[in-house]
């Protein structure tokens, strides 16, 4: 066994809790009470303020979200316009064959 696990052993080990102590740790939850509507309006405000932060995180990731579907539609209007206009080019790169072939009669 290496010093490591004993150490760790030896601090893991169940101990008898000195003398007085659950008094002690009563006495201090009596002590906490009487701080306790400073604690309670300290707890209100940093539950307002996470509250808050909550909130424009919220709201930053729907802007984001509405952002990104956007700029899909933009794509999809894109890619049909460039489809649209080659359609067209073609056409009149038709035409233009036609126009400047001679006429045969």
């Amino acid at each position: 066994m290496s010093q490591f696990e004993r150490d760790l052993r030896e601090s893991l080990r169940r101990r008898e809790p000195p003398p007085g102590f659950a008094e002690d740790v009563l006495e201090r939850t009596r002590r906490s009470e009487v701080r306790s509507p400073f604690v309670r309006w300290l707890a209100v405000a940093a539950l307002f303020v996470v509250m808050i932060g909550g909130g424009a995180l919220v709201w930053q990731q729907h802007r984001q979200a509405e952002g990104e579907k956007a700029k899909q539609q933009l794509m999809v209007g894109l890619r049909i316009t460039g489809s649209k206009l080659q359609t067209v080019q073609k056409r009149i790169a038709i035409i233009q064959q036609h126009a400047l072939q001679p006429q045969q009669d």
